[in-house]
C-alpha cells in the first residue's frame, strides 16, 4: 500500500474518531450529568432520613457495593444473587469471551493465580479459536462461492456481473440480519426481558467483538448452563459469518481498485501509443519533406550546369 494512501486513511481514522467523539459526547454526557445529581440526592436522602448512619459510613457501603458489582454479583433478591459467577458453566462461558475476544468485562479474574494463568491461556486460545472460525468461515465461503457463481451465470442476461456480486452480498448480509440477529434478538426479549432495540444493540456489540459487557445473558441460574451453550454456539456462527462478509467486501472492493488501476494503466499506454505514432508520422512527413527539398535542390542544381551562359 502506497504511503500517501496510508496517510488518507490515517487522516480518515481521525476524522472518524473525532466525529464519534463529538456525537458520543452529545449524546451522553447530559445524561452522566442527570444521573450524577440524581445519585448525590439519593446519597443526602438516606443520610437525612437515617441519622444513625455517618457520611463515612455510607461511602464506605457504597464503595462495598460498587466492589461487589464490579466482581460480577448480582446484588438483588433474586435466586440469581445466590449464583457463583465462577461456577464451570460460568467459567465456560467466560473462556469463550476470552479467546473469541468479545471481551465482556462483567466478570474478571481478580485473583493472582486467575490473572496469571489468563495470559498464556489467552495467548494459546486466541490463534486456536481464530483457526477454527476462519475454518469454518472457510467453509461457508466456499459454499458461497460456488452459489454466487450460480446466480452469476443464471443473472448473466439481465445484469452485469458487478451487480450480480452486489446481489450476493445484500443477500449475505440479510441471512445475517435475518438470523443471527433479528431472531436471536426476538429470543433475548422473551428471555431475559429486555426491550427489542437493546437485543438487537447486545447482539451487534457481541458478534462484532466489541463487547461492552453492560449486557450479559443467562443470569437465571434456571437456565444458565444450556442457555449459555447456546449462546456460545450462537457465537462462533455469527463470528464467521461476519468474517466471511468483511471477506467478501473486501474481496469485492479490492477487485474494483485493480479493474480501475488497470484500466488507467490501459489508457496511459494508449495514450503514449497514440502520442508515439503521431510522433512517427511527424519525423515520417518532415523525413519527406526534407527529401522533397534536397531533390529539388539537386534538380535547381543540374539545371543551373546545363544552362548556357548569356552572352553580354
Amino acid at each position: 500500500m502506497k504511503a500517501t494512501v496510508v496517510a488518507l486513511l490515517c487522516f480518515l481514522n481521525l476524522c472518524w474518531l473525532l466525529i464519534g467523539g463529538g456525537v458520543f459526547s452529545a449524546l451522553e454526557w447530559q445524561h452522566e450529568s442527570a444521573e450524577r445529581v440524581s445519585f448525590e440526592d439519593t446519597r443526602s436522602r438516606l443520610l437525612q432520613n437515617y441519622s444513625c448512619l455517618t457520611e463515612e459510613e455510607v461511602t464506605n457501603f457504597i464503595r462495598a457495593i460498587v466492589t461487589a458489582t464490579n466482581a460480577g454479583l448480582t446484588l438483588d433478591n433474586s435466586t440469581a444473587s445466590d449464583t457463583s459467577n465462577w461456577d464451570f458453566g460460568n467459567s465456560v462461558f467466560f473462556s469463550s469471551t476470552v479467546i473469541s475476544t468479545i471481551g465482556y468485562g462483567h466478570i474478571s479474574p481478580s485473583t493472582y493465580g486467575g490473572q496469571a494463568f489468563l495470559v498464556p491461556y489467552a495467548l494459546i486460545g486466541i490463534p486456536l479459536c481464530g483457526l477454527m472460525l476462519n475454518g469454518i468461515g472457510e467453509n461457508i465461503g466456499n459454499f458461497i462461492t460456488k452459489k454466487k457463481e450460480q446466480y452469476k451465470k443464471r443473472w448473466s442476461k439481465k445484469v452485469s456481473d458487478r451487480t450480480a456480486e452486489v446481489l450476493v452480498m445484500l443477500i449475505l448480509f440479510l441471512l445475517f440480519l435475518v438470523f443471527l440477529v433479528l431472531i436471536p434478538s426476538a429470543i433475548f426479549l422473551a428471555l431475559e426481558g429486555w426491550s427489542y432495540h437493546i437485543s438487537i444493540y447486545y447482539s451487534f456489540v457481541t458478534l462484532t467483538t466489541i463487547g461492552f459487557g453492560d449486557y450479559v445473558p443467562g443470569q437465571n441460574s434456571a437456565q444458565r448452563v444450556v442457555y449459555r451453550l447456546a449462546i456460545l454456539c450462537w457465537f462462533m456462527i455469527g463470528l464467521s459469518w461476519m468474517a466471511v462478509i468483511l471477506n467478501q467486501v473486501s474481496t469485492f472492493l479490492t477487485d474494483i481498485g485493480v479493474k480501475a488501476q488497470t484500466a488507467r494503466e490501459e489508457r496511459k499506454k494508449k495514450k503514449e501509443g497514440d502520442v508515439g505514432e503521431e510522433g512517427e508520422e511527424n519525423k515520417a512527413a518532415e523525413d519527406e519533406e526534407n527529401w522533397g527539398s534536397t531533390k529539388s535542390a539537386k534538380q535547381s542544381n543540374v539545371e543551373l550546369r546545363n544552362m548556357t551562359p548569356i552572352e553580354s
